[in-house]
């Protein structure tokens, strides 16, 4: 991948991040912030809520599957696996997802077993990530999740070129 295609997918990343923490900070946390640089684990810090990770699948309307990170190209367990955030916030093209980490992992639990699929970009000196193919029903209807319609434009990675 070349470097302006990266960095594009970086500051999608962050449009996405600042819409959430907006919204939290509106009816959850006012004091809550973006973490600074990259962490793997969590995108914004609450006192409130404790860490929250976020993760968009711009895909997941036509496919109606959510994408879940369990493993890295070079076969560690990453994604859901390694995430110490005490939430999860999924962006699709249509909803926001807010969920206790534990919640998701409860759904993956007591719904699965799922498919498995290549996601992302290839590892140098290993593969893709894996994740798994979770229903979105699965998701948008469980009581431990609250949806809430988004608010904000999906924009594509050229748009912040």
């Amino acid at each position: 991948m070349r470097k302006d295609e990266w960095k594009g997918k970086i500051e999608r990343a962050r449009y996405v991040e600042r819409n959430i923490l907006r919204w939290i900070r509106k009816t959850k946390d006012p004091k809550a912030k973006l973490v600074e640089g990259y962490d793997p684990e969590k995108d914004i810090i609450s006192e409130v809520m404790g860490d929250i990770e976020i993760k968009e699948d711009r895909l997941a309307h036509e496919t109606e599957n959510y994408v879940i990170e369990f493993e890295n190209g070079l076969g560690k367990p990453s994604g859901i696996n390694i995430i110490t955030a005490k939430h999860w916030v999924i962006v699709d093209n249509e909803n926001v997802c807010l969920m206790a980490t534990e919640s998701l992992k409860f759904i993956l639990k007591d719904s699965g077993p799922f498919n498995t699929v290549d996601i992302g970009y290839k590892f140098e000196g290993g593969t893709k990530s894996k994740g798994w193919l979770v229903p979105r029903y699965k998701i948008l209807n469980s009581p431990f999740v609250e949806v809430t319609k988004k608010w904000f434009p999906t924009l594509k990675d050229y748009e912040f070129k």
